[in-house]
């Protein structure tokens, strides 16, 4: 088990409509809370905030929330990323059993990684557009 932590070598940058050269992207990283008292490898999230959240946590949020986790640039990125120093800072979003029992339920019916990105744009961008 590895922690995650704040090097961007450690992080993945994804665009979420891969087909479009210009789509806006999310920074993902595999790792364990470092703060966790019983430590789970995880997906997280990096945030706009400089903190990460966990994936099945985030899926608990409001898609108008998703913002949060959106980069419109990889330059707006790697911006955030050079500059976080330290231990990684996780936000403590309490989940459930039936939390992580929905998220799994969802993710069965995912087809691809890459539609699943596209399809969390689309309502991200719906959510957005109600505001």
């Amino acid at each position: 088990m590895r922690n995650l932590t704040n090097d961007y070598k450690d992080c993945r940058l994804i665009k979420l409509d891969a087909g479009a050269h210009d789509s806006p992207l999310v920074v993902t990283q595999e790792g364990c809370d470092p703060s966790a008292t019983i430590p789970k490898t995880r997906m997280f999230y990096l945030q706009r905030d400089g903190q990460w959240i966990d994936e099945i946590a985030r899926s608990t949020r409001s898609d108008s929330e998703a913002g949060d986790i959106i980069f419109e640039t990889t330059a707006e990125a790697l911006r955030l990323l050079s500059s976080l120093f330290g231990k990684a800072k996780v936000r403590e979003i309490p989940i459930t059993e039936a939390d992580e029992h929905a998220y799994i339920a969802r993710m069965k019916s995912v087809t691809s990684p890459e539609a699943a990105y596209r399809d969390f744009l689309a309502r991200y961008r719906a959510a957005k557009g109600k505001r």
